[in-house]
């Protein structure tokens, strides 16, 4: 079952094949936790059914039968290609037919339970798609049908491709066999190559509504449910539902708003002594994150302290909420423009940056705005 914010962009598929255009490639651009890969999946079970009824799969046949467990389900004429790491794609490892494998590929873990034993390790480790991968995938693609219905081959992280992949892919994603359907999934449409971007069908997921995000959460979530806790969360997962409750599980919430108030109360205290107590127990909780974790915290608040400048709504500060923005809002524009930037470098390259580097940059906000008060 889709979530409801998938709704409208599944309609627009299935209404494609309703009109007789049957997309053979298909780009779905979003953020990856708004559910990209379970649409694709959603889409090719359409595509593959075998009694479609104009714009619905029958939900009966064999084939539909084997896209009911997500969780442990696959099928023959269904495989994606995952981003992966050297190793893996070595091994082989980088082609599945798991449902599951793409998903967990695409959102980092299948259910926000499990996202809390991964720790969100997916986001600190480099992985593209390769060459050998798209080989393996024109190869796979070439192949007869098993249930002569079609097949479906999706490319998961489709915007980490190296060139010598997108080129490969090219001549297939232009003239896929006629029974035969690509679906890449991306951040955003600017990520891929214009070459891929001209010969396909575009389906951009759009934005969850604020308070549809709160009832998502309000739903899932078992103990008492904190309105502000799920605001932080959500504005930590970038506005998507489902990764703001992976948050909420992880408390990550809760972090990100003590280090905020920790930095605070270390630039406000005038007693030197205190202050470099308060600045040891702060740099002790940034110390327990990872540069990723840290970095990420650090490039939500600079956003919300560059909306504050730009005087947006104060309810919009989820982060900022209760602190004496006074304070924090000392650091010039110019100085957090720059911090974003850096910090989105670290973000992206986790893996490749000391994990001091975003400690370093907290001990120079500190330093900076000591200056000032001297």
């Amino acid at each position: 079952m889709l979530e409801n914010w998938l709704r409208a962009s599944f309609s627009i598929f299935s209404k494609s094949l309703l009109q007789g255009r049957v997309p053979h490639s298909l780009i779905i651009a979003g953020n990856p936790n708004l559910g990209s890969a379970r649409l694709a999946i959603e889409c090719a079970k359409l595509y593959l059914c075998h009694n479609r009824r104009e714009d619905h799969y029958c939900n009966s046949c064999k084939s539909c039968l084997m896209f009911n467990e997500l969780e442990t389900g696959s099928h023959p004429d269904f495989i994606s290609l995952l981003s992966s790491t050297t190793d893996e794609s070595d091994k082989g490892e980088d082609l599945s037919h798991s449902f599951r494998d793409l998903i967990v590929n695409m959102e980092g873990a299948f259910s926000p339970e499990e996202y809390l034993s991964t720790s969100g390790a997916k986001n600190s480790i480099s992985r593209s798609v390769r060459v050998d991968g798209i080989r393996k995938l024109n190869e796979w693609v070439a192949e007869g049908s098993v249930f002569s219905h079609g097949k479906v081959a999706i490319i998961s992280n489709a915007h980490t491709m190296l060139e010598s992949a997108s080129n490969a892919l090219l001549k297939t994603f232009e003239e896929p066999p006629y029974d035969t359907m690509i679906i890449l999934l991306t951040k955003a449409f600017e990520d891929l190559p214009p070459t891929l971007l001209s010969r396909a069908i575009k389906i951009q997921i759009p934005s969850v509504k604020l308070e549809d995000s709160l009832v998502y959460l309000k739903q899932r979530v078992v103990d008492d449910f904190d309105e502000q806790r799920a605001k932080i969360a959500l504005a930590l997962a970038d506005g998507s539902p489902a990764g703001a409750l992976q948050i909420y599980y992880a408390q990550q919430d809760k972090v990100a708003k003590d280090v905020v108030q920790k930095l605070e109360a270390v630039i406000s205290c005038s007693d030197r002594n205190l202050a470099n107590i308060k600045e040891n127990e702060l740099l002790e909780l940034v110390n327990s994150l990872s540069s990723f974790e840290c970095a990420h915290i650090l490039q939500k608040l600079v956003t919300e302290l560059l909306k504050y400048k730009a005087r947006c709504k104060l309810s919009e500060l989820v982060l900022l909420a209760g602190v004496d923005l006074s304070v924090l809002c000392r650091l010039p524009a110019t100085h957090l423009f720059e911090a974003f930037n850096d910090l989105k470098f670290i973000r992206a390259d986790g893996n490749l940056i000391p994990s001091r580097a975003p400690i370093a940059l907290i001990k120079a906000w500190i330093d900076a705005l000591k200056t000032k008060d001297n």
